[in-house]
């Protein structure tokens, strides 16, 4: 008997919403990976996996930690990839780097199944992630990105935006005051918002996907990790 991880995609951005009983509208709307990370869940699904991993990993790029996370169970999985726990693992130690307690648990349930080898190889491949895809730098990286396009899609209308309406990439009509609102531009506010709600979803023991650490049989371990995905 061994413990085995079970790992699905985690899409909490579309359910955060709903679990947190505010806007309908993502919080994470106007980030940079936010197109890229919807629409590498799409290809995921199709089955088009080498196109969602490349996708998950510009995402993962503008600080997404969703798409961070993702990267782990793709590579966890092995889906359109050689499957690779000690990658795996290196990518949700990153996405925990903001001590999320499902992203963390997932990451100790990892490691907790990796022998010697594997550790060592999984802490440089978290290394080498790290100056890339780290908060230490793509946090700013995201923020400055934000600022400047709120500044540009903005413009002189800044100031008159309760009087607008705004159809958003999903054909949603929006008002003004709402698309525009600060805090949905400002990449440190979406992120203490984040944390709000994984904290919150902590509290409440509420479960987006499956992060825990289940007991399997010898038998029906491979078809556990291949499970398809629950939404």
């Amino acid at each position: 008997m061994m413990a085995r991880a079970t790992a699905f995609l985690f899409f909490l951005f579309f359910a955060a919403g709903a679990a947190a009983g505010g806007s309908p509208f993502s919080v994470a709307q106007h980030t940079p990976g936010y197109s890229f990370a919807v629409d590498a869940q799409e290809s995921w699904e199709h089955g088009r996996y080498f196109d969602a991993r490349h996708r998950f990993e510009r995402a993962a790029w503008w600080a997404d930690k969703f798409a961070q996370y993702n990267l782990g169970v793709i590579h966890y999985r092995g889906d359109g990839v050689e499957r690779d726990p000690a990658r795996a693992w290196a990518w949700f130690d990153l996405a925990a780097e903001r001590d999320y307690p499902a992203f963390v648990e997932m990451a100790d349930a990892v490691w907790a199944e990796l022998d010697e080898n594997q550790r060592r190889r999984g802490r440089s491949i978290r290394e080498e992630l790290e100056p890339r895809y780290g908060d230490a730098v793509a946090v700013e990286r995201t923020a400055r990105y934000m600022e400047r396009q709120r500044r540009h899609v903005a413009g002189s209308r800044v100031g008159f935006v309760g009087f607008l309406q705004v159809i958003d990439a999903s054909g949603d009509v929006r008002n003004g005051d709402d698309y525009f609102a600060e805090e949905k531009w400002d990449f440190r506010q979406v992120v203490q918002q984040e944390k709000q709600i994984f904290d919150a979803l902590a509290r409440t023991r509420v479960s987006i996907g499956d992060f825990s650490v289940v007991e399997d049989d010898e038998d029906t371990q491979a078809d556990s990790a291949r499970e398809t995905p629950e939404h």
